[in-house]
């Protein structure tokens, strides 16, 4: 009785795991956690592309709190640019896109260089977040590296600003003076192509805490 409750149990496990493997690889997501103006190494937005399974991409590109804080009025996602393979064949009929937004291919994202397709927002058209789909593409015809412009927030730290904190010469003379920060919006490109990687659901490794007991268990009363 109990080597069937375990092989029942087992084949469950190994289904559940089939299952939870097939809905992670539906979703992945990558940080920008470069720019070039603001510091290295922090997570500033989140990439999650999702494969709906009916040969589409859905994209969503969202702000994360280092730049959320900083938000002054009209913020948001002004541009967004990613990698595809030689194998990924998409005209601008191919994207579902925010209202008086544009699709360009082969175009600039500041000092990132060139991407092989850039959406383009207008000042009064930014998105936080910014979504949109591809019809045409699977996972396989991504590359990792993304880019995106994002306009509208302060770049005053701790009463001063970015600008003349990026200078040494004003720093070691001493030329950078405090000042009450005035809301003045500013903008930055962010870059990056870290993959965030999904841990398994913890009730799951439960689950498989508890066949391997009763395996133990089935094991010991054989003894």
């Amino acid at each position: 009785m109990m080597n069937s409750i375990f092989r029942i149990l087992g084949a469950f496990l190994v289904v559940m795991l089939f299952l939870v493997s097939r809905s992670e690889a539906a979703t992945v997501q990558y940080l920008l956690n470069q720019s070039n103006t603001l510091a290295d190494n922090v997570d500033y937005l989140l990439v999650t592309i999702l494969d709906t399974g009916e040969n589409r991409l859905d994209f969503q590109v969202e702000t994360l709190p280092a730049l959320n804080e900083k938000a002054q009025d009209n913020f948001g996602i002004a541009a967004f640019g990613f990698l595809l393979g030689s194998d990924a064949d998409v005209t601008v009929n191919d994207f579902l896109i925010p209202d008086k937004w544009k699709v360009q291919f082969n175009k600039g994202m500041s000092e990132a260089g060139n991407f092989d397709v850039r959406l383009l927002g207008t000042g009064n058209t930014r998105h936080d977040p910014l979504k949109f789909s591809v019809l045409g593409l699977d996972f396989d015809d991504i590359l990792p590296g993304f880019a995106a412009h994002v306009a509208g927030f302060s770049s005053a730290v701790d009463g001063y600003s970015v600008a003349a904190l990026s200078s040494p010469i004003a720093v070691i003379s001493g030329a950078v003076a405090k000042f009450e920060n005035t809301g003045t919006a500013s903008s930055a490109f962010f870059y990056g192509d870290s993959l965030v990687t999904v841990p398994v659901p913890a009730a799951l490794w439960l689950f498989g805490s508890g066949v391997l007991f009763l395996g133990r268990l089935s094991t010991r009363r054989r003894i």
